[in-house]
């Protein structure tokens, strides 16, 4: 009987290359770009990543600038804690 491969994620583009940890790592963050985050305009999960730092809510049309693989990143997060 064969025997059951691993899920490797989007990092299976790679092969062998690069190493175990790098390719690990290159996986999670590619899942955390393509999620659906909330938009701050409208609420509802419908923000993408268009490009490099661009992300757009395709449900009220809001284009912003943000973090290049999250749309808010973790100093944001941080300063937004402090100021409330």
């Amino acid at each position: 009987m064969a025997k059951k491969s691993k899920k490797i994620r989007s990092a299976g583009k790679y092969g062998p290359r690069y190493g175990r940890k790098i390719r690990k790592l290159a996986a999670d963050i590619e899942d955390k770009m393509r999620v659906r985050y909330k938009c701050s305009h409208c609420g509802h999960y419908a923000v993408k990543r268009v490009g490099t730092a661009i992300w757009k809510c395709s449900k009220c049309g809001y284009t912003f600038s943000g973090g290049a693989y999250v749309p808010k990143t973790p100093v944001y997060l941080s300063l937004e804690n402090k100021s409330k």
